[in-house]
Parts: structure tokens; sequence; C-alpha cells
């Protein structure tokens, strides 16, 4: 995968650059000689960064955190890894790792919807993935097996194989753009200092006091039967959005392939 962290895209020059990222995300090239393995390793340098960006965010890990972090030297960390970029590409395949084990129902829909359910999980306990954009397909062997795990379940449904790549694409960018509105709310709140409570009974005086039904039919009738009222939990409710929307889509991935075999 190539990052973009926002500050410039980050393009390999050559194709030899590409295959070097792609080797070192699959291992190649190490040193496998005999003999003691070495203390440090790219293993230990990603967990370590991962840790350093769970608790204080992607901007806070640097190859000089990492290496204070570790006990080394920041040049000792250059023998693995050859930039903070590259870092990250390897932080996001090893933080993904395996996913969690299908539960095995015989159902194809089901199986989608706990890959759903893990990738929110994953994007909740680590959030400064989302702060990483995607430029390039999955090449990491972590992020792969995340789409194997979606892409089996989805063969099972009865679509062309042609097609299992631009849905498993629409649910990824759907659990994706779900999970980063809810952590952007989530901080936004608590920059502010304000409960989850707080801030939905602000929005809804807000519309209160601005919506009108001549000019926003829909938006006032809809703050008149109290739908944006306090929900009373203890998150944002993006979650239950998420579902609600993941069970529509895959109704229409069943309809459509229903239609067809008509």
């Amino acid at each position: 995968m190539v990052v973009n962290r926002g500050d410039g895209m980050l393009m390999p020059g050559n194709p030899k650059d590409a295959r070097s990222r792609v080797e070192l995300l699959w291992g190649e090239g190490r040193d496998r000689s005999r003999g003691p393995r070495p203390r440090l390793s790219l293993e230990r340098i990603a967990a370590t960064a991962i840790e350093i960006a769970d608790a204080d965010g992607l901007d806070a890990v640097s190859m000089q955190r990492v290496a204070k972090e570790l006990g080394y030297t920041t040049m000792s960390l250059y023998r693995y890894v050859p930039d903070k970029d590259q870092l990250i590409e390897v932080m996001l395949d090893h933080c993904a790792g395996e996913p969690p084990p299908a539960p095995d129902s015989g159902c194809w829909r089901a199986d989608v919807e706990a890959w759903v359910h893990g990738l929110w999980q994953l994007y909740t306990e680590h959030p400064w993935m989302l702060r990483v954009r995607i430029s390039a397909p999955p090449m990491g062997p972590g992020q792969l097996q995340w789409l194997e795990a979606v892409l089996a379940p989805l063969a099972r449904s009865g679509l062309a194989d042609a097609e299992l790549v631009p849905v498993a694409t629409m649910l990824l960018g759907m659990v994706r753009q779900f999970a980063a509105l809810a952590t952007d709310m989530t901080d936004n709140r608590e920059q502010l200092g304000i409960s989850t409570a707080e801030a939905e009974a602000e929005y809804e005086a807000t519309l209160r006091r601005f919506v009108t039904e001549d000019r926003f039919p829909t938006l006032a009738r809809l703050t008149e039967g109290r739908v944006f009222r306090p929900s009373g939990l203890a998150d944002s409710g993006i979650g239950l959005d998420l579902e609600f929307g993941l069970k529509r889509f895959l109704d229409g991935v069943e309809s459509y392939v229903g239609g067809r075999a008509r």
C-alpha cells in the first residue's frame, strides 16, 4: 500500500521502489543467516510504533520516538525500515493482523456482517489508522487476509467473480467512512469538553431554532417528530447507522442476485 498522511503523496519513484515496499511488507530480503536472532526486529519496531500511535496519535510517531522507546539509536532503525512513510505501511499491515475467524454460520450475510463488525472494532481500537489515506490496493499479508475474509462469503452470495471486489470495496468504504465520522465527532466532543447527550441536545436545539417548514420542509418534519432527540447512547450512535445501512446494502445485493437468477 502507498500511503498519504495528508502532507503530500508518497509515490514510488520507480518500479524498484514499489518492489522494495512489497518486499518490506512480506519480509523478503531480510538477513536470514544462521546465528543468534537480533534483539531488534521489524516486528518489534512496528509494535512499538503502534503503541505510540494508539496512545498519542499518528503525528507522535517518528523514527526518533520509536528508537527512544526501544532503547536504540535512530540510525539503528534504518537497517529495518527506510523511513517513516514505510514504517506507517508496516504499522497498518501489522495492526490489521488476522481478521476475527468467521462464525462459520453457513450464511454468507452473517459472515459478511461479522467481518464488518470486526473491521469496525479494529478502527475503534486504532483510530489513527483512519488518518492514513489509502492510495493503492492492499498488498501486505495482513491486509490481504482481511480482503480474503470478506471475498470468501461474498463468493457464496451468487455474485459473479468480477463483482466481488467492487462489493468488497463498497463495504470497506462504508465501514471506514462511518468509523472516521464517529472518531471525528468523538474528538470534537472531547475538545469541547461535552458529553454525547449534551452535543445531541445542542444540535436538536439548533435545528429547532433555524429549521423552518418553508425552507427545510423535510428537516422540519423530522425535527418536529423528535428524530434528532438525544439518543441516550454513550457514543454518537454512528454504529447503529452503519448497522442499518449495512443491512439495506446486503438486501440490495440479495435482490440483485435474485433478480438475475429469475
